[in-house]
Order: C-alpha cells, then sequence, then structure tokens
C-alpha cells in the first residue's frame, strides 16, 4: 500500500510543474518554452531521488478532499498538446511509472499550432487517437479551449464557448469526463473562473508561478512554468519552496493592470481564427 499522510500534515507546498514542449528541436521564439529529452529526464529521475510522488490534477484534489495525500507530492502539468507529448514526454514517464495531466487544446487536434502562428512557430499536434492512446494508458487529460485564445479579454459569450467546446469535443474523443481545464497563457479572471465553473468542471490550473498547497484555489490551481534553462539546481529550489514563493489567496495587483493593458492592445473583433 502506498504510503500516504493526512492533509495536516502535507498542507505546505504542493509543487505543481507546467511543461510545454518536450524536444530536442526548439521551434525558435517557442525555444524558451521547450525542454529537452535529456533535461526532462534529469527532473523526473531528481523528483524520485529526492522522494517526490508524482500524482495527477485529479489525484491531488481527490487526496486533499480525502485528508489523504502522499507524503511528498508533486504534480506534473503539460500544456498545449503537441505531439512530442507523446513522442517524448511520455515515454519517459511511462517507464519510470509516473502520473501526469495533459492539458489539450481541442480545436487543433491532428494540426498545428495555430495560436503560434504570430510568432512563426508552427508546431504538430497530438492526434485524437494518439489522445485516445494515451488516455489509455493511464494519462490524464484536461482541456485548454478550442484555440488558446486570452480568455479574459474574450467577451464572455465566446469565453464559454471556448471553454465548454473543448470539454465536449475531448469526451467525444476519451468516451468519459474531462473534469480539468488549464487556462491558455494562465490568463484568467474572476468572471472566466466562474465560466469554467458553469461548464462543468471540477477544477482549473494557472500559471502564477508560484507553489500550490491545500487551500490553494482548485479554479486558479499555482503553477510553476519550467523553462528551457531550468537545470537541476532550478527545479530542486522549486520543490524546496527556497526559489519560489508560495500562492497567495488573491490576484496580484499586476496581473490586473496586465490584463487591463492586453485589452486595450486587442484588436475589435480579435478572438476567433
Amino acid at each position: 500500500m502506498t504510503e500516504t499522510s493526512s492533509v495536516t500534515t502535507a498542507t505546505g507546498a504542493i509543487p505543481v510543474l507546467l511543461y510545454h514542449s518536450v524536444s530536442d528541436a526548439p521551434a525558435g521564439r517557442f525555444g524558451p518554452f521547450t525542454v529537452s529529452r535529456s533535461q526532462l529526464a534529469a527532473h523526473l529521475d531528481l523528483l524520485l531521488e529526492k522522494g517526490y510522488q508524482p500524482i495527477t490534477v485529479g489525484a491531488m484534489l481527490a487526496g486533499l478532499a480525502a485528508g489523504q495525500l502522499p507524503p511528498r507530492p508533486v504534480v506534473l502539468t503539460f500544456d498545449d498538446g503537441f505531439a512530442d507529448y507523446a513522442a517524448n514526454a511520455w515515454p519517459l514517464l511511462a517507464e519510470r511509472g509516473l502520473a501526469a495531466t495533459l492539458y489539450v487544446t481541442a480545436g487543433d487536434l491532428g494540426g498545428r499550432s495555430a495560436w503560434l502562428a504570430s510568432a512563426g512557430v508552427s508546431l504538430p499536434m497530438l492526434s485524437r487517437r494518439e489522445i485516445a492512446d494515451l488516455a489509455a494508458d493511464g494519462c490524464e487529460i484536461g482541456a485548454h479551449s478550442m484555440t488558446h485564445p486570452h480568455l479574459d479579454c474574450l467577451p464572455h459569450a465566446v469565453a464559454y464557448e471556448e471553454i465548454r467546446n473543448s470539454k465536449d469535443v475531448l469526451e467525444q474523443v476519451l468516451g468519459r469526463t474531462v473534469d480539468s481545464f488549464a487556462y491558455p497563457h494562465g490568463y484568467h479572471s474572476r468572471a472566466t473562473k466562474e465560466l469554467v465553473i458553469a461548464a462543468g468542471y471540477r477544477s482549473a490550473t494557472a500559471v502564477r508561478n508560484a507553489v500550490s498547497h491545500a487551500d490553494d484555489d482548485r479554479y486558479a490551481i499555482a503553477r510553476v512554468t519550467v523553462t528551457s534553462d531550468f537545470g537541476i539546481a532550478e527545479v530542486a529550489r522549486v520543490l524546496d519552496g527556497t526559489g519560489v514563493r508560495t500562492a497567495g489567496p488573491r490576484e496580484r495587483w499586476q496581473t490586473a493592470v496586465w490584463r487591463q493593458a492586453r485589452r486595450l492592445a486587442r484588436p475589435s473583433g480579435a478572438g476567433r481564427r
């Protein structure tokens, strides 16, 4: 039986790491959000060496609700649904018996990363078959909108379509419920969270570049973005809580200011492809 501890002894840091592309050939301006296969392997081995047990977002919430978590939980999440997840990331996780949550941009299944076109980047996306196979193999699948927009800058009706339709598409592919959502770019607001709740999700992950904990907002779970310059030392500092803050109860004022700037810069009628 896997050792567990009560939430009262596990209310410290729950690191939730956010990865994007895993590739030995970084794509142009998306390079900072790409880690190599050897880099990811080193991160995973570090987790095991330090006694951490990777769990999914769903397992984290279930453990918190039941009052039971592993002694040293960590959550591994991968955003976007790039094809390199199946080719490069999942094999490394599977051979070590580690769990992860993959958030998929549902409108681009089997295509290319259309939202990155403005950056001159076009990455292949996972197909419907690959998503189904990953889920059957034990990977938790979550939704990441249809087209990866800045949801908090969209009219509410349009944002709701992005949120709800991505859930519907993935549930049709998987034949099972999709309970978790990840905000594209990490951007969200109180209204966006309410739309996620209305769409039937049980949780949502943000970014916030902070460590989550038992009292974190289950509809804005804090994550730390792992970038190309993250070596063993950087990951160790996040795990130990010495290199990153603990998530607070409220949105940071800088976030609200940046949202307003993005809304002002957004062309009229933008938000759909």
